[in-house]
């Protein structure tokens, strides 16, 4: 009986420490709070913050190499979206993409970086990567999901998925885009 009191006590001070998985771990980021910061990094060594693009409304992918056609068709909508709109618009929008990069090691990680670099010069515009999947944490992404936030001029998330987005949902991203760009 010692040894199992013991084990609960540990348990309990594990859990109330929050060194234990909850139910919030991998539960997404919460609407209406404000982003956590991040330092994500390019294929070639180029650091990117919150910090570094607050006052622009952020639409940022979060996803592992293995997922990254999963919201093809939401990327390519929001892609020509983007185009569309006057250079005044497009200068109030960061277009954010970030691999999970944590499974590199060093012998493999050039490749990584390669692979970054070639895939920013196909997109037209910079793709990061999490290394220390310290994002991931922070912002309580899903596993081997494409996870897609918009965090408004502030930092504060606005709209958050977890999963394939669907086409009847693309209305409504585009019009919580519209109306954060108007917002001062």
């Amino acid at each position: 009986m010692g040894l199992f009191y013991r084990i609960a006590v540990l348990i309990l001070l594990f859990m109330r420490l929050g060194a234990l998985p909850t139910e919030s771990w991998g539960s997404g980021p919460t609407l209406g709070k404000r982003a956590p910061d991040f330092q994500v990094e390019s294929g070639d060594n180029q650091t990117l913050s919150l910090d570094m693009i607050r006052g622009k409304v952020i639409v940022l992918f979060y996803e592992s190499r293995n997922v990254i056609k999963k919201n093809i068709k939401l990327k390519n909508e929001l892609k020509r979206l983007y185009l569309a709109q006057p250079a005044n618009i497009q200068k109030d929008i960061f277009r954010l993409v970030v691999i999970d990069c944590s499974e590199a090691y060093w012998p493999t990680t050039p490749i990584w970086k390669s692979k970054l670099k070639e895939h920013s010069r196909k997109e037209g515009f910079t793709i990061y990567g999490d290394w220390n999947k310290r994002m991931f944490a922070d912002y309580h992404m899903k596993r081997e999901e494409s996870n897609f936030l918009i965090i408004d001029k502030r930092g504060v998330i606005r709209y958050s998925a977890a999963y394939k987005v669907e086409n009847s949902q693309f209305e409504k991203i585009k019009g919580v885009l519209s109306s954060l760009v108007q917002e001062k």
